[in-house]
């Protein structure tokens, strides 16, 4: 097994339940595949800044995709950003608004993640969770930046079917409910595969010779990146379809402990 490059989403992957992963190991394993040349890629939803605040010096020479594949980051410069133009997202925003004024509009530009004031106490952990840099508002057309994504989180899981609802913004920008609470909306053509893409034209690195890590929806287009498809044991069955490996739980260190047999670590 040739590998250069192994990617890993974070949530319900990389990371436990409690959004926690073993320090430890991983730093072995970092020092390990820094030996053998192989570069390693967090590809996620969150914020750049949150994620560094999670890994925190570990994040050293590592390739942050962030903010659902619109930016990449490594050792604190941006190498790449994709936005949706303001007036867009504010229609998108509104839209979704109309759709249910009680699910969680995440508005994310290059500086920050804005939400509504009214947001409940409740849905601002999960804000928390991923955001590391949020700024709270009365209303979104108080924002005249452009969008890096836009976010929705549904505590009632209805997410595939407001997905659908304003499907008729398919031809402008890209919509995955990644699972039942969460849908990520940004650039036409832009998502975890075509930013893996990217970096892997910067190395020129092969997708024969990456392996990727995925549990949700939104991770079928990372396998398309990457020869060697891993989903979790706690995967959608529709992302475990599209692999050719299954790894442990991602409560069990499931990333580290693949990566450590399969490289014989």
């Amino acid at each position: 097994m040739d590998i250069k490059l192994v990617v890993t989403d974070m949530d319900g992957t990389f990371l436990d339940g409690n959004s926690e992963f073993d320090r430890e190991a991983f730093g072995i394993l970092k020092e390990n595949l820094d030996t053998h040349n192989i570069r390693f890629v967090f590809c996620t939803g969150k914020q750049c800044e949150r994620v560094e605040n999670i890994v925190g010096d570990l994040t050293k020479d590592t390739f942050i995709i962030g903010d659902s594949a619109t930016r990449i980051k490594y050792n604190g410069e941006f190498l790449y950003t994709a936005t949706i133009q303001n007036e867009l997202g504010l229609n998108i925003i509104d839209a979704l608004t109309k759709i249910d004024p009680e699910q969680t509009i995440i508005a994310c530009t290059e500086d920050v993640a804005y939400v509504l004031d009214t947001v409940y106490e409740e849905e601002r952990k999960f804000v928390h969770g991923s955001y590391q840099n949020v700024t709270y508002i009365k209303d979104f057309t108080e924002i005249k930046s452009d969008f890096l994504k836009i976010t929705v989180h549904d505590a009632s899981g209805k997410c595939k079917q407001t997905a659908q609802q304003i499907d008729y913004f398919n031809n402008e920008v890209y919509i995955i409910a990644s699972e039942d609470y969460w849908i990520d909306i940004t650039k036409l053509g832009v998502n975890k595969g075509t930013t893996i893409h990217k970096i892997q034209s910067i190395l020129n690195i092969d997708p024969a010779e990456t392996i990727a890590f995925g549990d949700g929806l939104n991770d079928i287009d990372l396998f398309k990146s990457a020869k060697y498809k891993v989903a979790m044991d706690n995967a959608y069955p529709e992302l475990k379809k599209e692999a050719n490996l299954i790894a442990i739980n991602h409560n069990d260190s499931g990333v580290i402990k693949t990566l450590n047999l399969l490289l014989s670590f």
